[in-house]
């Protein structure tokens, strides 16, 4: 497929997505993150950021939804949560990236109380340089599970060139759907799985 959005078209439907894209394609990350959110106007959202400030990222994502998400929580590191945060987002932290436990106890409210939330993880990437293969798995799947049980949705960036193919093809079998940007073709692909 020649654009995201028709990519992102192909699993409209879908409950979890993981966009797999080099860094330089990041261009297209708005569209495609605004193709995959249900109802962008009516949006709880949920944020996992270990790269960006609580305020780039929120920021960011009032881009994407062209408006204000109704609520919005970010995890992220003390590090990163220096600066001013929006007062419409609620910023938790973990002490470090690698504790991915304490990541899933800081979501789990905001899932339970929110109703069709859209869990977002930026990026994968950043994730898979503090958490071993199977440490990321179990919490992609343990987290997977809490957004299908509450209704929402789960998008996941990650850059496939920074990662091997055995951790990708692993964590594929998480995700409903997966949008891949195939760089030789200069096109999306979209693998589909059932349920």
């Amino acid at each position: 497929m020649d654009s995201v959005s028709d990519a992102a078209a192909e699993v409209d439907d879908a409950r979890s997505v993981l966009v797999l894209r080099p860094q330089s394609t990041s261009h297209a990350e708005t569209k495609c993150k605004r193709a995959l959110v249900g109802e962008p106007e009516a949006a709880d959202l949920l944020g996992v950021s270990l790269s960006k400030q609580p305020e780039a990222w929120y920021d960011h994502w009032c881009d994407v939804l062209g408006a204000e998400p109704d609520s919005a929580a970010v995890v992220t590191t003390p590090e990163l949560a220096t600066g001013d945060a929006p007062e419409d987002v609620e910023v938790k932290t973990v002490a470090t990236p690698s504790n991915l436990t304490g990541v899933g106890v800081k979501a789990t409210p905001y899932l339970n109380r929110w109703e069709d939330p859209t869990a977002v993880i930026e990026s994968l990437t950043v994730l898979l340089q503090y958490a071993d293969q199977q440490e990321a798995y179990q919490f992609l799947h343990v987290l997977e599970a809490q957004v299908r049980q509450s209704g929402g949705e789960m998008q996941v960036y990650a850059d496939p060139i920074a990662e091997d193919d055995r951790t990708i093809e692993l964590l594929k079998t998480i995700f409903d759907g997966v949008v891949e940007y195939e760089d030789g073709d200069a096109e999306w692909d979209v693998q589909r799985r059932s349920r």
